[in-house]
């Protein structure tokens, strides 16, 4: 009988050095296979090498359905979630979500506050469908209400806008005094009364057009700040009957008192910077 003896080595790595490696053995593992042509008999001989066989394997693995439903979760809030800029101080949670209430159902108005709980102009307005969000930005960014125009846009990662930076106070030397304006035409707006001061006498602290309209008319009178009484004065000398806009003006020395002043100045950037887009 006719025998085929077939040694096959299936692994047979370098072997390592006995200096390095003093625990291991010289010869390396081998494994030899004897295959008998005519017999079913088979054997399989194995060294007794300590060399070691490293074994790796690699598994791709699919997000779990859970992991899969949190994720659309998300992303589906987000886009029923928006963030309305520049609102009034006067609106509550009740005037926002009936106005809102115009594009669909709203779930959430969160209007967000600072320390002493005023507004700080701002607030997230939750919607019951993403659709219905994508109507209310279409139709209430750059909307006018209280003389403002809103902004609105959907939120981004839930982050709440920075506060804006705080303005110094002016210190005690800085006191300043307020010219009431009136005679105003309804299309007047704080660039035109500080371009007014500035071109008859000189650059004012601030100058502010008041706006009483939701349509974004001028109430037909605003403040303008000096930082001396003599600088208020000598204004009223110059401005008395000066034109603008085809309309003279009428000056005065505001019945304000000098730290309200310095809140009129505070709202004045704010309206300046929105009214221009109106």
């Amino acid at each position: 009988m006719a025998t085929l003896k077939s040694p096959v080595t299936l692994f047979t790595p370098k072997p390592f050095s006995n200096t390095n490696y003093p625990f291991l053995a010289k010869s390396p593992f081998s494994v030899k296979l004897h295959s008998s042509l005519f017999s079913h008999n088979h054997k399989l001989q194995f060294s007794s090498s300590k060399t070691p066989i490293f074994c790796f394997a690699l598994q791709d693995v699919a997000p779990s359905p859970i992991q899969e439903e949190i994720t659309d979760t998300l992303n589906n809030v987000k886009k029923k979630k928006l963030c309305v800029f520049n609102l009034p101080w006067s609106l509550s949670v009740t005037d926002i979500k009936d106005l809102f209430a115009q594009c669909g159902t709203v779930i959430d108005v969160e209007i967000i506050k600072s320390k002493d709980g005023k507004g700080r102009g701002y607030a997230f307005v939750t919607m019951d469908s993403g659709e219905e969000a994508k109507a209310a930005v279409d139709k209430f960014d750059a909307y006018v209400i209280s003389g403002r125009i809103i902004r609105v846009e959907f939120a981004k990662r839930f982050k709440k806008p920075p506060p804006p930076p705080s303005r110094p106070s002016p210190p005690p030397s800085e006191a300043r005094y307020v010219i009431y304006a009136s005679n105003l035409t309804w299309k007047a707006r704080s660039t035109h009364l500080r371009d007014v001061f500035t071109e008859n006498f000189k650059s004012p602290v601030s100058a502010r057009v008041v706006f009483e309209s939701p349509a974004g008319r001028s109430a037909g009178y605003g403040f303008v700040s000096y930082h001396t009484m003599e600088e208020a004065e000598a204004a009223i000398s110059a401005l008395e009957g000066k034109e603008l806009m085809g309309r003279p003006l009428r000056v005065k020395i505001s019945e304000k008192k000098v730290k309200e002043a310095g809140s009129v100045e505070s709202e004045d950037q704010d309206d300046d910077a929105q009214q221009e887009e109106s």
